[in-house]
């Protein structure tokens, strides 16, 4: 029988202004171990009822999440079953009797279980072997996009027509990130200051800034935030605008990262992390972040925000900030950020990893503890 552990999560972030963290979170990730083993874990994290507020589409979402859950209702449970793994672990965290947490783990030998399951959520799988000499191993793992995107009608609809309203505001903040940088040109000296002011590092004795630089910053700070927005559920959705248009524009909609036992040779496609990769999923926030340098550089918003909780949130340092080449033409037009965010929204045709392991690596799930690899799997998990 699968554990059960009753845990206290950490507290979800409730202050509307500051919480970049979506509502519902999923991550997939594989551990890959040779020819013969795959760890495979799913976590389904949910924020607490106080998340919702005043606003009651968020909050049906959130009980109908964490019903699922607590039932065994969820999507996991019945794609893990599918696996027939040898062993497997299935944790359920709750905070005030409500689930907050789960995360599923299971080791097999059977890669096409595997790749059935990922098949079913938008990605095809291929694994290959060769021997390179007795005690040399080459693998490579192959993921491709199939099918089409989970959103409704409805609900791509919606995407496209507030992508051109999210991108008035875009184009906004990048003719205000221009009007910083080129008084910076004439200034380098104020930069400092100025990063100090825009990311509210400003030390025991901050610098004060001139009439002119504090409009300037005020109203950069002001863009910044409105272009954060895609990262918060507005009054009356149960989605933030992020979560939609991964919905609308990628085929698999859940955070995937693989590790694999050995030494990368080749990667395609994915994000280095540390100790794993990163498939990059297709949404605003990776389209607004692939079109830094082509109108301005460096990109304050993804500077200082990222889609997390609170204590991911990056912490630029000014003195270090105001060192960088800074790059900017004349804004673009809000149809030229439209274009230029749905060209980037196309997800990758092929994800791939080319790995070498050596015979003292090589795994046999019959002849080694299952559970210790889970357990190892579990240690390594990315954040």
């Amino acid at each position: 029988m699968p554990a059960i552990r009753v845990a206290f999560a950490a507290a979800a972030c409730v202050t509307a202004a500051a919480c970049f963290e979506e509502p519902v979170r999923e991550h997939l990730h594989l551990t890959l171990i040779g020819d013969q083993v795959v760890v495979v874990t799913a976590v389904q994290e949910v924020a607490g009822p106080e998340a919702a507020k005043s606003n009651p589409e968020l909050a049906a979402r959130l009980d109908e999440t964490r019903a699922a859950i607590e039932r065994g209702w969820d999507r996991w449970r019945p794609l893990f079953d599918e696996l027939q793994p040898g062993v497997e672990r299935t944790t359920i965290e709750k905070e005030n009797g409500a689930a907050r947490r789960a995360l599923y783990s299971a080791a097999t030998a059977d890669f096409d279980a595997v790749a059935r399951l990922l098949a079913s959520q938008g990605l095809d799988a291929t694994i290959d072997h060769d021997r390179v000499d007795d005690y040399n191993f080459e693998h490579e793992l192959r993921l491709y996009p199939v099918g089409s995107p989970p959103a409704t009608s409805n609900e791509r609809a919606e995407v496209e027509r507030r992508l051109d309203g999210w991108s008035v505001t875009v184009a906004e903040y990048l003719a205000e990130a221009a009007a910083l940088y080129e008084h910076l040109e004439r200034r380098p000296d104020r930069a400092v200051p100025c990063f100090s002011h825009l990311f509210d590092r400003q030390g025991p004795e901050p610098t004060a800034l001139d009439e002119g630089e504090e409009a300037l910053v005020a109203r950069l700070k002001d863009r910044i935030q409105a272009v954060a927005t895609v990262l918060q559920v507005e009054s009356g959705e149960a989605y933030t605008l992020n979560e939609l248009s991964r919905l609308a524009f990628d085929p698999f909609p859940v955070r995937l990262t693989v590790a694999v036992r050995g030494t990368p040779l080749e990667v395609e496609g994915f994000v280095d992390g540390a100790g794993f990769l990163e498939r990059p999923a297709a949404d605003l926030w990776r389209a607004l972040a692939g079109l830094e340098g082509r109108w301005l550089a460096p990109d304050l918003v993804t500077a200082m925000i990222a889609p997390g909780p609170q204590d991911r949130q990056p912490e630029p340092v000014p003195e270090d900030f105001a060192t960088i080449a800074r790059r900017w033409t004349k804004a673009p037009q809000p149809s030229e950020v439209a274009a230029a965010l749905r060209a980037e929204l196309v997800p990758l045709e092929l994800h791939r990893v080319l790995w070498r392991s050596t015979a003292a690596e090589v795994v046999d799930l019959e002849n080694e503890d299952p559970w210790h690899l889970v357990d190892a799997a579990l240690a390594d998990l990315p954040p």
